[in-house]
């Protein structure tokens, strides 16, 4: 009885130690998938995370593409707004001024000196110029149309030593920009300016002239080359790419005199078409080493005008609309590196009722830049003047030290050796001149500040 039971009983403890086993046996993998679900959710989870990153960089693309485009849109609208408002006849743009100038002046040591009152040497300070001549200015431009601008200048010139007005002679009415006083138009056919202008031979002597308007330079044979300018006058210039041109009209070319060796001669007189009438003319070829230039300047005579030619001879009556003092030049420079050379040549005819006088005056110049704060340039000039026999050499150097931006230290050397009969003056100035065939030497040391 009792080993029936215990017969009976037994498959039922298999069965359950069977079923424990199964049950420990497959917990291990009921966990291991539990676990690969819960990692899914994560991927999954992550996934939605970064498709939500980039829907959002998406909206933003979209957000910066619309701000761009609008932005485009009000730049569109403010280029094409002055044409707009020309059209309707009030322009919008403000206008563009500049303030500009330049104080330049030293001390300079002057030897062998002698007129009628004078004689020895002097150390001065000269009064019109040092390494360029002191000035301020404004500058002024307006765009009214695309392409289309109101232009003026009002520049002044002054005496560093004392302060006076430069340009113009002393009395009751001295001029007071008689450097330069225009307004015109420049439009893509060449500007054109009206009032008092430099000549274009000022333009067309300018990059092959190296030392410029220095005070010992082509200057000092030729007292006019540096204040070549036309009262009452009409300019049109225009630059073709490499190309460039130019012309002034005056119809009264010095009113108030204050050009050196023409007097003062008015013009615009009735029944004298040609009286104290001027013109010029320039054209040049500039590229990035090299460039040539060719420039013509002429005055025409009348009322008590007068021809000077600077070397110790008397002037000459040039008071017929007839009587012309013509200039010429052709030059030209090249680049090489840090240095630059200029040559050229200058020739000047005086035709009065006196005769007919001829000059020529050869130069070369070179300029090298050492360094940012160091460089050097100078000159050779040659003058010759068979009609009246008077001839001189001049050699000129400079050395320049940048102290800051726009402001310099100078020191400069020049020596005149003149003909038998020749006073050619090695600097500016009254009563600076040389005896009859004498040399000079010049030094001058300066400072010179731009703004």
């Amino acid at each position: 009885m009792q080993f029936n039971q215990l017969v009976v009983k037994r498959p039922k403890t298999i069965s359950s130690i069977l079923a424990l086993a199964m049950g420990l046996s497959v917990s291990p993998f009921a966990m291991a998938e539990t676990e690969i679900e819960s990692l899914r959710r994560e991927l999954a989870e992550q996934k939605e995370i970064i498709r939500q990153i980039l829907a959002a960089q998406q909206v933003q693309k979209e957000s910066s593409a619309k701000v761009e485009a609008k932005v485009e849109a009000q730049a569109k609208v403010i280029a094409e707004t002055p044409a707009s408002t020309a059209a309707q006849g009030a322009g919008s743009s403000i206008p563009n001024v500049t303030f500009y100038g330049v104080l330049d002046g030293g001390f300079e040591r002057i030897t062998n000196i002698k007129t009628s009152t004078t004689e020895g040497s002097v150390t001065r300070m000269p009064n019109i110029t040092g390494s360029i001549p002191s000035r301020v200015g404004l500058r002024a431009a307006k765009e009214f149309a695309p392409g289309y601008k109101a232009i003026a200048t009002a520049e002044m010139g002054f005496n560093f030593d004392d302060g006076t007005i430069g340009q113009s002679t002393a009395g009751s009415n001295p001029r007071i920009f008689g450097r330069q006083l225009f307004a015109g138009v420049d439009t893509p056919y060449g500007a054109l300016t009206f009032g008092r202008q430099n000549s274009m031979l000022v333009y067309a002597l300018g990059d092959a002239d190296l030392l410029g308007p220095t005070i010992y330079s082509m200057g000092s044979l030729d007292a006019y080359l540096p204040n070549a300018r036309f009262d009452n006058s009409l300019a049109w210039r225009k630059n073709f790419e490499k190309f460039s041109l130019g012309m002034t009209y005056s119809t009264g070319r010095d009113t108030t005199g204050g050009a050196p060796g023409s007097g003062t001669c008015a013009g615009e007189i009735p029944g004298q078409a040609s009286a104290c009438k001027g013109w010029s003319a320039m054209a040049k070829y500039d590229d990035a080493s090299y460039g040539f230039a060719t420039g013509l300047d002429e005055q025409r005579g009348g009322g008590t005008a007068t021809a000077n030619f600077f070397n110790g001879a008397a002037t000459l009556a040039f008071t017929r609309p007839q009587d012309y003092d013509r200039r010429i030049t052709a030059n030209g420079y090249a680049k090489f590196g840090a240095a630059k050379i200029g040559l050229g040549w200058l020739g000047r005819e005086v035709n009065v009722i006196a005769g007919d006088y001829k000059s020529n005056i050869y130069f070369l110049d070179a300029a090298y830049k050492l360094n940012s704060r160091i460089s050097f340039d100078g000159g050779l000039y040659r003058i010759t003047n068979r009609d009246m026999d008077r001839n001189a050499t001049l050699a000129s150097l400079r050395t320049f030290y940048n102290l800051d931006k726009d402001f310099d230290a100078y020191l400069q050397l020049s020596h005149l050796t003149n003909s038998a009969k020749a006073i050619y003056a090695v600097s500016v100035g009254a009563n600076v001149s040389p005896p009859v065939g004498g040399a000079q030497t010049g030094t001058m040391v300066g400072l010179r500040y731009k703004f």
